[in-house]
């Protein structure tokens, strides 16, 4: 079987037919591993990417034919996010549910695992690792997060972020209040139930919504490393203009730490794309 990285979009197709068929097919998952296994060149790509130093080397330049490495990345994202929508609360609306299909649970983690990830198993609640699903609120303002369930794994390809564990968390107000950071626009994101989301193919037509790059985040060298694409081809200021932005630095990179506000809500218009982040990892 021809396997070949750039003719096709081979991500998007396994995208689009999983989403048209999945829910009706009782043998989704053995179908998807099926698909990796007849995918070799596709399944070593995410997994190189995951490799010691990758977080040092751009992927955005695309071949002289087909996708660029990132690009085919955010597809497999896309692909995640369809697998976790049954892991999640239905919207408080009814009438704003989509018309679709919910994946079994277990589809997701045999895919992650069958694509080479590993588990993320950090007990310690960190913006890095952990997605907020639900803040409970704790009566002490000053109380740090907590995990007090995790409602769908994460993953890690090697080095490198594949998807954030869902958690539910108890935290005091000056650090998460409830209502925003489990209700707020969660950016670098396609598809959640019960929040609203934001991506940087928001608003492209049906192809060219696939040109755009997966966010890239690492745990290398003891520290985190947040978005790492763009302090690798930093944004030309010239082509983007010098207009001052909304957010002050340090909301910003709550932003990019978080993917989503915590405290005050800064909205669902932000663009915090081309900012990047880097902070000493935690000891757990």
């Amino acid at each position: 079987m021809n396997d070949d990285l750039y003719p096709r979009h081979q991500w998007r197709y396994l995208y689009e037919n999983t989403l048209r068929h999945g829910g009706e097919n009782p043998g989704l998952a053995d179908e998807l591993l099926r698909w990796l296994d007849e995918h070799p060149a596709h399944v070593t790509e995410v997994r190189e990417a995951g490799r010691p130093g990758s977080h040092l080397i751009s992927l955005r330049t695309p071949p002289e034919r087909g996708y660029s490495p990132l690009e085919r990345l955010y597809a497999v994202s896309r692909i995640l996010d369809l697998l976790l929508l049954n892991y999640q609360d239905p919207p408080d609306d009814p009438a704003e549910a989509p018309d679709a299909w919910y994946p079994p649970v277990g589809v997701y983690p045999a895919f992650c695992e069958a694509l080479g990830a590993d588990r993320i198993g950090r007990r310690g609640f960190h913006p890095f690792f952990h997605e907020i699903v639900e803040v409970r609120q704790a009566d002490d303002p000053d109380e740090p997060p907590s995990i007090v369930e995790e409602r769908w794994p994460g993953y890690m390809m090697g080095s490198m972020l594949l998807t954030r564990a869902g958690v539910v968390v108890t935290a005091g107000a000056r650090h998460l209040v409830a209502g925003i950071a489990d209700r707020s626009t969660l950016y670098w994101t396609f598809w959640r139930r019960s929040r609203s989301t934001n991506d940087c193919s928001d608003g492209w037509g049906s192809n060219s919504q696939w040109g755009t790059d997966f966010r890239r985040d690492y745990l290398a060298d003891g520290r985190l490393h947040y978005n790492v694409d763009k302090a690798l081809d930093p944004v030309d200021e010239e082509e983007w203009g010098d207009d001052e932005e909304d957010l002050d630095p340090a909301s910003m990179i709550e932003l990019v730490r978080y993917r989503c506000s915590t405290i005050v809500d800064h909205g669902d218009d932000q663009y915090p794309y081309n900012d990047h982040h880097v902070e000493p990892a935690p000891a757990d």
